[in-house]
């Protein structure tokens, strides 16, 4: 499971040191074994790929009605823009989650879920990289 440590935005430069001292902390914790991963999480609803989210849904044993329904969502999602008044050409979206959409911090959630699962895998094989 994600260990959300500590989340810390930039309000004022009081605030930067409390996140300095707790990867300070995680440094000299004996073991060694740690990683610290800083992920922009208001970017990161942008830029999850369609197909690597729905692969990543059936890896974890989501399937049948609620896959589907997921799958429809985002099957062949188009966005318009609105340029001077005139609505130009749909474009398809391959990325990201849709705005407002109350599964969105969900599908997020597990997506990164299974990155942070998968990075544990690969530390445990290789562990001296």
């Amino acid at each position: 499971m994600i260990k959300w440590v500590s989340y810390q935005g930039m309000q004022g430069w009081f605030n930067i040191l409390k996140p300095i001292i707790v990867v300070h902390h995680i440094s000299r914790m004996k073991n060694g074994n740690h990683m610290i991963i800083s992920i922009d999480a208001r970017k990161g609803f942008d830029k999850i790929q369609h197909p690597f989210m729905m692969k990543t849904l059936s890896k974890i044993g989501i399937e049948g009605t609620y896959l589907k329904v997921i799958k429809a969502i985002y099957h062949k999602s188009t966005a318009n823009i609105i340029l001077n008044g005139e609505m130009l050409k749909a474009f398809p979206l391959r990325t990201g989650t849709r705005q407002g959409c109350l599964l969105s911090p969900l599908l997020f959630s597990i997506v990164l879920e299974v990155l942070a699962r998968a990075i544990r895998e690969r530390k445990k094989a290789h562990p001296n990289r």
